[in-house]
């Protein structure tokens, strides 16, 4: 049985409020950085500061044996000005809309149980809380400082907080294999001749070039792609050159192209990346024209350890019954930075369904979104017994 000095579920929520007031974004968290190490020092728990972002990894155990596991929260927040009418809204501009705030707490909770329950471990567990999820690839930034390293961790699990309609308040989610997207980028300049618009016959006309290039980008999904490996491409902003006052009798010289990239099959995004530049480079060259083209490959899809997954789920089903875990049968297309650890070591990636039952459902990253305090204390005990049982077994 493991030891509780105080009512977790009541600190956790504290903690998780007091972070909801001090949203910060990036890979720069200075007030949350110093919020998690004073309730470190607090426990008792010995952590390491990272030079080229506000990450903290903390170490709870001994070296019994040379077991590691890793436990991962993100901390950072989105800029978006809250519209929820919570006591502790946020009020500077920015808001803790995709749930970091409660990871964090989460995860203090979780450090809070593992320190007082230090004898039981045959091992040691590092805690990773980490900045810049959203933007800056924070994973990333603190395993080229070796946050993986020193010591050397075997596995990892990370929970994520999710709003699913479907599903009750507090079931957990998982996935075996592929369980979020790559997330890539590109920029396309079709670069044309400008006319007036009553001559289009003196232009090289840009934007009928783009909607051709568009119109053959969706011919990568529906006839160049197997509809058993999701893919989404997507066009999120088109923008000509125009004057400052913008005129409807000039062709212009440019468009741009803006879009986004998911795959959850990581061999896919050389696949779309190629095909994306072949048919621009084609329709602008047939048409006269000629192109720019930028391909930014960002985070990677992430995968579940098969192994893991089935570990995670006996944890659960042993605590909480047979349906307090869901298999998902495919995975999602938004995209996680924690899928830079699962390439380097085995891990598994949860959700944690958060929704208010009887109260209107808003998504992540909306300016609305609530969160269900009252199953923060399951996800807290899920990293701990996942954490223990792997040490100890």
């Amino acid at each position: 049985m493991l030891r509780y000095k105080e009512n977790i579920s009541e600190y956790i929520i504290k903690c998780r409020r007091d972070l909801h007031q001090i949203p910060e974004i990036g890979l720069n968290l200075p007030k949350t950085l110093e919020y998690v190490k004073k309730e470190l020092k607090n426990m008792g728990i010995d952590y390491k500061e990272f030079k080229t972002c506000t990450g903290l990894s903390g170490l709870i155990g001994k070296k019994t044996n040379k077991k590691v596991i890793a436990l991962r929260a993100d901390m950072d927040a989105l800029p978006i000005t809250e519209e929820t009418k919570v006591d502790f809204k946020s009020t500077n501009g920015n808001m803790h809309a995709c749930g970091h705030d409660a990871h964090t707490a989460m995860l203090l909770g979780a450090a809070k149980i593992l320190k007082e329950n230090e004898d039981k471990l045959n091992g040691q567990v590092k805690l990773i809380f980490q900045p810049g999820e959203e933007y800056g690839g924070g994973a990333k930034v603190m395993m080229d400082e070796g946050v993986l390293e020193n010591p050397k961790v075997d596995a990892i699990i990370a929970q994520h907080v999710m709003s699913i309609p479907y599903f009750k308040p507090g079931q957990i989610v998982t996935k075996k294999g592929g369980m979020m997207a790559s997330s890539d980028r590109f920029k396309i300049k079709v670069v044309g001749k400008g006319a007036h618009a009553s001559t289009p016959e003196f232009s090289k006309d840009p934007i009928f070039m783009t909607n051709q290039i568009i119109n053959m980008i969706q011919g990568i999904l529906t006839r160049e792609n197997d509809v058993q490996n999701p893919i989404v491409i997507s066009i999120s902003n088109i923008k000509s050159e125009q004057p400052s006052t913008p005129a409807y009798n000039i062709i212009p010289n440019y468009v741009e192209i803006l879009g986004t990239v998911r795959c959850l099959e990581n061999d896919s995004r050389d696949f779309v990346n190629k095909r994306l530049e072949e048919i621009v480079s084609g329709v602008t060259k047939t048409m006269g024209g000629n192109y720019g083209y930028e391909y930014e490959y960002g985070y990677p899809a992430l995968n579940n350890n098969n192994d893991m997954v089935d570990y995670l789920s006996g944890i659960c089903k042993n605590i909480w019954g047979e349906n307090s875990i869901m298999l998902l049968p495919k995975g999602a297309m938004g995209s996680e930075d924690a899928s830079y650890y699962f390439e380097k070591i085995p891990g598994v990636y949860y959700g944690l369904n958060t929704i208010i039952e009887g109260e209107e459902i808003y998504p992540l990253h909306n300016p609305k979104v609530k969160l269900n305090e009252d199953v923060f204390e399951k996800g807290c005990r899920l990293l701990v017994e996942g954490a223990i049982n792997f040490l100890n077994n």
